[in-house]
């Protein structure tokens, strides 16, 4: 079904479309919509993925099932008010309980505590949004620091996803209220820590 589609990092000729209109084809039957939809998604898929657990074939196989999956019981599926949120928490969901299940099979001794977000991300590509300076990237450097790992997640997923807090709400199965509290609280400690 999918192993046709050779670069997902490059879209179809449907450019113009969006998730919204290819999800509706996609549960209508629609296999090209779906391939569609995969290229279209991937990299964003495959970034927020790789940020919950830096593992290449661990994520790499979490979208391949999220999409096996979407496929599998497109019937029982039905418009989704943001298709991005619901593929991001979908794949979330995924990666967590793969995590959970590695975890299990080798009996380690720590409890995979579901909230943790590993902060793996290139710290440069965060500090250029905030200032070029030397002095400004260290200021920042421990301000992220000193975010709690649910703040990290949620200023990833707004500013460097693009999702709206109800968006953000579904992915981190929290309220709207708690999303915009972690937003403004990590939002107030970076700028304690940034002040010239």
């Amino acid at each position: 079904m999918l192993a046709k589609v050779t670069k997902p990092n490059q879209w179809s000729t449907r450019q113009s479309t969006s998730w919204e209109d290819l999800w509706v084809e996609v549960i209508s039957g629609n296999r090209k919509a779906l391939s569609d939809l995969y290229c279209y998604s991937y990299s964003h898929l495959y970034k927020y993925g790789y940020k919950i657990y830096p593992d290449n074939a661990l994520v790499k196989d979490g979208i391949q099932e999220l999409f096996l999956n979407i496929w599998d019981k497109r019937q029982n599926l039905s418009e989704a008010k943001s298709v991005k949120s619901y593929l991001f928490s979908s794949l979330r969901r995924i990666l967590l309980r793969r995590l959970q299940k590695m975890r299990n099979r080798t009996k380690r001794n720590h409890d995979y505590n579901q909230d943790s977000f590993e902060q793996i991300y290139n710290i440069e590509e965060l500090l250029i949004h905030f200032e070029t300076e030397r002095h400004k990237k260290e200021q920042l450097m421990v301000a992220l620091r000193a975010l709690t790992k649910r703040q990290k997640e949620a200023i990833y997923l707004k500013f460097y996803s693009g999702l709206s807090n109800n968006e953000i709400s579904e992915v981190m199965n929290l309220n709207k209220q708690s999303v915009y509290n972690h937003i403004s609280k990590a939002i107030s400690r970076m700028q304690e820590f940034i002040k010239v």
